[in-house]
């Protein structure tokens, strides 16, 4: 093999080993763009109140939640209720889902609670029979 061929069999080599590389950025950047990271986010919040809700009557609410939520899945969650008035009982209630990054939603019998996990959301009620979904502020906290 002469001089000449050398240079040739270097230089198709070159080319050779540059399509490669190009060929594997274009393909890691066409995998990165295509994957989804995983959303998640957690949190927990507690507090008491007191007070009268028109139609509803006297209840008293403490509540401590803990939820962390992946991919719009609730992963875990932990939760301490006590509850009296109108709302007597709904330590019991069941877990529906969560809402808007803020609250997990439970059940206890005409009564949806949105019970939140993270600070300044708010203890809100709605009266599971009623079609408009209003949603009742109870607590501040």
């Amino acid at each position: 093999m002469g001089i000449g061929s050398v240079a040739k069999w270097v230089g198709m080599m070159k080319r050779i080993l540059l399509t490669l590389l190009a060929s594997s950025v274009v393909l890691a950047a066409g995998a990165g763009a295509g994957t989804a990271q995983a959303e998640s986010y957690s949190g927990s919040d507690s507090g008491s109140c007191s007070d009268t809700v028109d139609g509803w009557g006297y209840f008293y609410a403490y509540t401590y939640q803990y939820a962390y939520i992946s991919n719009n899945k609730i992963e875990s969650e932990s939760h301490s209720f006590s509850f009296s008035g109108f709302l007597e009982g709904a330590e019991e209630a069941e877990l529906l889902n969560g809402k808007d990054r803020k609250w997990l939603i439970y059940r206890s019998g005409d009564f949806d609670l949105a019970v939140p996990y993270v600070e300044d959301a708010g203890l809100f009620a709605r009266d599971n029979r009623d079609r408009d979904n209003d949603w009742v502020k109870l607590c501040d906290y």
